[in-house]
């Protein structure tokens, strides 16, 4: 795996490239939309993860994880007006913007590398790396739902 980039250098990069959209008006359809679909993902996920760690497929379970969190982090920025088709710059505003958050870059950037080493390049996950980043998969995904949701019912209450 490559190594790591700075999280200030990314989101300056992703800044000065113009890889972070202000939408004019928040998607909430779109919103509610990658939040139901994060969730049914989760859910057919967790049913099936037991299958997939017995057979070894550690890389379908990591793809599959990583997309979660990917729509969940997709929709809390599309509802602060922010979009972009690159998951490096969502997730470097994210660290930028919400250290309340508690976001480890590197746990974030080193799930995307592997992610893109497992769909891109055909490279496999191991049970051990598995291992190591299983919970961590369960916490963000359990921040990122809860992030989101908070964030919907404000928009959705005014």
């Amino acid at each position: 795996m490559s190594k790591l980039k700075n999280l200030d250098e990314v989101y300056n990069q992703c800044v000065a490239e113009g890889n972070l959209q202000e939408p004019e008006e928040i998607d909430i359809e779109k919103v509610k939309s990658l939040l139901d679909n994060a969730e049914l993902d989760l859910k057919s996920i967790k049913d099936i993860t037991t299958i997939l760690e017995k057979n070894k497929n550690f890389g379908k379970i990591w793809s599959d994880r990583y997309e979660i969190i990917r729509q969940l982090v997709q929709g809390i920025l599309l509802l602060e007006k922010v979009s972009s088709n690159n998951h490096q710059c969502l997730y470097a505003r994210s660290c930028v913007k919400h250290p309340e958050w508690e976001i480890d870059w590197e746990t974030i950037e080193t799930m995307r590398l592997l992610r893109n080493g497992v769909h891109y390049e055909g490279r496999p996950v191991n049970a051990e790396t598995w291992k190591q980043y299983k919970l961590k998969f369960e916490i963000y995904t359990n921040t990122f739902n809860k992030i989101l949701k908070e964030k919907l019912k404000e928009i959705t209450s005014c």
